[in-house]
Formats: structure tokens, C-alpha cells, sequence
């Protein structure tokens, strides 16, 4: 069995991810599609963090990703987008 601390501590981490998840709709809804770098710098969240919360997201079907492709050389950017209703 658990520990208080230990559900304190996935509570806290829940909510928080919850609360980003809430942040990062809300900058998408404002600001429209956007590269997971600017997700980032926009909410001064980590890479890594902001990454696996798109993934969830998608996997709700609340965000898709779309690739934009500049033409010239190099790795194509990689937008998200919240998700149209169909």
C-alpha cells in the first residue's frame, strides 16, 4: 500500500499535468497551430514534459500534429493543432 507522501506526490502530479494539459488547449485555441518548440518557450515547461502531455492529448483526440514542409533541406517542422470537430 501507499504511502501518504507517495499519493500526495501523484496527486500533485496529476492535477499538474491536468492543469498543463489546460494551458497548453488555451495557447493553441489563442495562438493556432504551433511547433512543440514555441509550446515550450511559451509556457516554460521542459521538452520532454510538454512532448509526453501532447501525446496525451492526442491519444484523447484533442490535439493533432501536421507536418509543414518549407521546401528546402533539412527536417520538416512538426505543427500541433487542436483538433477540429468533426
Amino acid at each position: 500500500m501507499a504511502n501518504e507522501t507517495e499519493l500526495e506526490v501523484f496527486n500533485n502530479t496529476t492535477g499538474g499535468n491536468l492543469i498543463l494539459q489546460s494551458r497548453m488547449i488555451r495557447l493553441l485555441d489563442k495562438q493556432g497551430p504551433l511547433p512543440r518548440n514555441d509550446i515550450v518557450i511559451h509556457l516554460n515547461t521542459p521538452r520532454t514534459t510538454i512532448y509526453d502531455n501532447l501525446i496525451k492529448l492526442q491519444k484523447r483526440k484533442v490535439v493533432e500534429k501536421f507536418i509543414k514542409n518549407s521546401g528546402e533541406r533539412g527536417r520538416p517542422v512538426v505543427f500541433w493543432k487542436l483538433k477540429e470537430e468533426e
